[in-house]
């Protein structure tokens, strides 16, 4: 068992509760003899983030390890092969730690600094050569407290001191007589120790700097051209001791300088997404170790000179995840769009999805419910899932309530949750068995839907039934910002959304009068919304986009025909418009598609003006904007889920949950008037799928592949059907009316 004869360990110095702008991470070192060997395996958890070395070499170019998590619940580990740094004989192992969220220091509006787990930087480290353990962290390892990295707080910046920096110290000559000896804790974190199986946060892309304009004295501001979630690096030579600060943003002013959008008020002590570098007098290259900015334009103030473009650059970092689909078509708006929302989600990838990289870098439970289809449809993200889901797991108070953010330091249940968020733990554990076929995380969640379910029956109003609490749908196109449907008609519904589910897991446990209990609760809720929320004719009582389309999303009605033309008729008087904020917008595109409207949902995501894509396209997006109106992030996924249905849609590649994992699929591409070619791949766990169509007047050619072993249905035009079984290509003509 990993760690059992390891400790954590830390720096032999007083714990400062309170925010201080010297924050030194510290050093690690510890000499060791090894025998011969044939292969070594290094596994270690750094808190909040630690970096490692053997012999002078880096043991991996992962990045932000430990993964975030709730440290009284899980720490997050990861184990590497490192066979090829040690050798028989004399060997060194050297670390460096990062407060990371583990020791958040400053106040903010979500309160990490309150977090009961903060302490100082620390790790633990169990090597094992041949099978038996070698080495572990104890008291036998020196440490300096103090060293050039002078601050470190992931959510506000760091600071570097090359006049500090002695790149030798990772070596066996380094002198380290100097130094104390590192300090068990006593008292380690509380979490279990798991090992970690989802990607790494890694670096990506490099862009260097594509222009450069001065903005007053000593002060410069570089654009990358593309927005990421990253940091700079830099190559300078600068007099030692000056001092370069390097500010991040997301969009300037018309002067050329920083506009952070207000996202800086949430960290009134602290600077904002702000790094500081002293200069040695030599040349050196920096990058940050222990954060992370969002950021299209780097601002460096202290300069000399400017920096030639050539020495500026933003490195990419995010979770090594894949994309797994492509898209293309005639329309140039839809290829722009799937291509920024590729960089907003992955920006958002660091062991949970993020809701920005700029102002929070927190696991926003609302924004990934919105967007847990399109993640799975278009990247392998069911291991960063499944780490998540764990998270999600553990941050369930016994009574069965959720926060709004996940991991959380204890903010977050008394605002920002509720069924718009808490759904989360039903969303990812049903998809990830529609998409992969693995039911094992359904089982495993079954025992906090069950709590889950108890408590929000509990928030019930007697009066009459509904649950009023938490979000709504957030984040519409209006001018205060505030939804028109109420909470209580969203949580109703996806009240039902949650029962469905749970019943499926407690029919995969053999539960069968469970199975019967949820089916129950369901018909009662649907009851329930029928009697509250649909006329006499079949509409709805609340005239707006959002409650039509959850109605019809969720088969929650008794004739269909009503609904689609309320639905028609709202959207028509919008000018092809969304009139919806996150939870709508994730139904609206695919209740249309029911009613047999996808150029209607087109038409929405391809509308010119307020509110809508084109928008933000417009203003020079790179990535996905957090709102329709100026301000804000400028990176959000929350609004993505038009990749999914671009994917499902127009390229038409449907899984079933008839035959979950892609065994069966249901192929039924939308040929809309509007385009004139379209062509999709999607690399799954049944194997790889490709869907092109070519129209030519009235006729449309369609190829279809599927791999081996899988059956799909083909849907076309004029209710054709055709049954697909052979591996490879398959041609189709249509002839439109």
């Amino acid at each position: 068992m990993a760690f059992e004869q390891a400790r954590f360990i830390k720096p032999d110095i007083p714990f400062v509760h309170d925010y201080a702008t010297t924050n030194p991470a510290p050093l690690f070192r510890r000499r060791f003899s090894l025998p011969k060997f044939k292969r070594a395996t290094l596994s270690v958890c750094g808190l909040g983030y630690g970096h490692y070395w053997l012999n002078g070499q880096s043991v991996t170019s992962d990045k932000f390890t430990a993964p975030v998590s709730d440290y009284n619940k899980t720490l997050w580990y990861y184990s590497y092969d490192v066979t090829s740094l040690l050798r028989e004989g004399e060997n060194i192992a050297a670390v460096a730690c990062g407060n990371g969220f583990y020791n958040e220091t400053f106040r903010t509006s979500w309160n990490h600094n309150q977090a009961t787990w903060r302490d100082n930087p620390k790790f633990i480290w169990q090597l094992e050569v041949d099978g038996c353990v070698a080495l572990v962290s104890d008291d036998e390892w020196l440490c300096q407290p103090n060293s050039a990295t002078t601050y470190n707080q992931l959510r506000s910046g760091e600071y570097f001191d090359a006049r500090l920096y002695d790149a030798n110290w990772v070596n066996a000559d380094y002198d380290d007589s100097a130094w104390q000896p590192a300090l068990v804790d006593d008292t380690p974190p509380r979490g279990t120790l798991r090992a970690c199986a989802c990607q790494p946060m890694v670096e990506g892309a490099v862009y260097p700097a594509v222009n450069v304009r001065q903005t007053g004295d000593k002060r410069y501001v570089y654009d990358i051209g593309q927005n990421i979630s990253g940091y700079v690096r830099l190559r300078i030579q600068q007099t030692a001791g000056n001092v370069i600060t390097i500010r991040y943003a997301e969009q300037l002013y018309e002067d050329g300088t920083l506009n952070l959008n207000k996202m800086d008020v949430h960290y009134p002590d602290s600077p904002f997404m702000t790094d500081k570098v002293t200069c040695s007098g030599e040349e050196f290259t920096w990058s940050p170790m222990f954060v992370y900015h969002g950021f299209r334009y780097i601002e460096l103030d202290g300069l000399t000179a400017p920096l030639p473009l050539e020495q500026v650059a933003g490195v990419f970092t995010h979770q090594d995840i894949k994309l797994t689909s492509t898209f293309e078509s005639s329309d140039e708006v839809l290829n722009k769009l799937f291509k920024i929302g590729q960089m907003a989600t992955l920006s958002n990838t660091a062991y949970m999805p993020t809701d920005c990289p700029t102002r929070e870098k927190l696991g926003w439970a609302n924004d990934a419910q919105a967007s847990t289809d399109q993640f799975l449809t278009n990247y392998d993200m069911d291991r960063l899932l499944v780490k998540w889901l764990q998270d999600v797991f553990d941050a369930m108070r016994e009574d069965g309530a959720l926060p709004g953010i996940i991991p959380t330091g204890g903010w977050g249940f008394d605002w920002g949750n509720g069924p718009v968020s808490d759904g989360i733990l039903f969303e990812i554990p049903h998809k990830l068995y529609l998409y992969t076929g693995d039911r094992s995380h359904l089982l495993a969640a079954l025992p906090y839907f069950r709590r889950y379910l108890t408590y929000l029956a509990s928030r019930a109003d007697p009066a009459d039934g509904l649950v009023e609490f938490g979000l709504d749908d957030w984040a519409p196109p209006t001018n205060d910002f505030k939804s028109r449907t109420p909470a209580k008609f969203i949580n109703a519904v996806f009240w039902v959304k949650f029962v469905r589910i749970a019943a499926r897991a407690a029919e995969f446990a053999g539960q069968a009068s469970e199975v019967e209990a949820f089916k129950a609760e369901e018909e009662r809720l649907i009851k329930l919304i029928r009697e509250c929320f649909i006329a006499p004719d079949g509409t709805c009582t609340i005239q707006e986009q959002t409650p039509v389309a959850m109605l019809i999303y969720y088969d929650i009605y008794e004739n269909l025909e009503p609904l689609k033309k309320q639905l028609m008729r709202l959207v028509e008087e919008r000018d092809f418009h969304h009139a919806c904020g996150m939870v709508g917008l994730r139904r609206l595109y695919y209740a249309l598609n029911k009613c047999g409207l996808q150029e209607y949902a087109y038409r929405i995501i391809t509308a010119k003006g307020y509110p809508g894509y084109r928008v933000w396209l417009d203003g020079d997006a790179t990535t996905l904007w957090e709102t329709w109106q100026p301000g804000a992030s400028k990176n959000h996924h929350m609004y993505s889920d038009f990749m999914a249905w671009m994917m499902k849609t127009l390229v038409g590649i449907n899984p079933t949950l008839t035959g979950p994992g892609f065994k069966q699929v249901v192929i039924e591409p939308a040929l809309i008037p509007q385009l004139s070619w379209v062509k999709g791949t999607q690399q799954t766990v049944a194997g790889d799928f490709a869907v092109s169509w070519t129209r030519d007047g009235s006729q449309v050619e369609v190829l279809v592949t599927i791999p081996q072993g899988v059956r799909a249905e083909v849907r076309l035009p004029g209710g054709r059907s055709e049954l697909l079984e052979r591996a490879g290509e398959h041609r189709f003509s249509v002839t439109l009316g």
